[in-house]
């Protein structure tokens, strides 16, 4: 059993790039334009830019689109010519409106049929699952506000002073005031 290299290392890159299918991806993908600026990326190269947020540590298009400079094996895999042609920000977000799920099934269907053709010799049965339909736990990660509503029991006194509101020195921020010699109202002047 070939033990594969670690995620985000440009020899895992090299690895898994022959099995990206780059004709289906060409001619599911397509995209005719007819006017407005050429096409300067096929579809196969914008979904590999698309893949190493994925598989690289770098999280977002923008922290992609600056290291295709900078890195040959980013670039070898995404099969781009040189370091300065290169795909932005924008054109990696209209590809990825492009992509639909019946086209992203094709593509899993192609690629997972040589792993099931190969594992109807086991003598075991292997489930494999697909979370493409799964909705996304979104809710998680939203503020909760508080209501507005009276304790039913007593609260300890720490509990009763965190929920207290803090007064503090913002307030006079919007005390008026002005300073110079010849401007000085008398009702802005404060004598001890």
């Amino acid at each position: 059993m070939k033990v594969l290299p670690a995620t985000g290392t440009a020899a895992f890159l090299e690895t898994i790039s022959p099995h990206i299918p780059d004709d289906l991806i060409d001619s599911l993908f397509s995209h005719r334009c007819s006017r407005g600026r050429p096409q300067l990326f096929s579809p196969s190269q914008l979904f590999r830019v698309s893949l190493l947020p994925l598989l690289t540590p770098a999280r977002s298009y923008n922290l992609i689109v600056s290291l295709l400079g900078e890195q040959r094996p980013l670039r070898s895999f995404a099969r781009l010519r040189n370091r300065l042609a290169i795909p932005d920000v924008r054109m990696l977000h209209e590809f990825r409106e492009r992509m639909d799920l019946a086209k992203l099934r094709r593509l899993n269907v192609h690629l997972l049929r040589p792993l099931l053709q190969g594992a109807g010799n086991f003598a075991k049965t292997v489930a494999l699952i697909d979370s493409t339909d799964l909705p996304a736990a979104t809710n998680g990660y939203k503020k909760n506000l508080r209501a507005n509503t009276s304790p039913t029991e007593p609260t300890s006194a720490r509990v009763a002073a965190k929920m207290v509101r803090v007064d503090t020195m913002l307030d006079t921020r919007s005390t008026p005031c002005d300073f110079g010699f010849a401007s000085i109202l008398l009702r802005f002047c404060w004598f001890p």
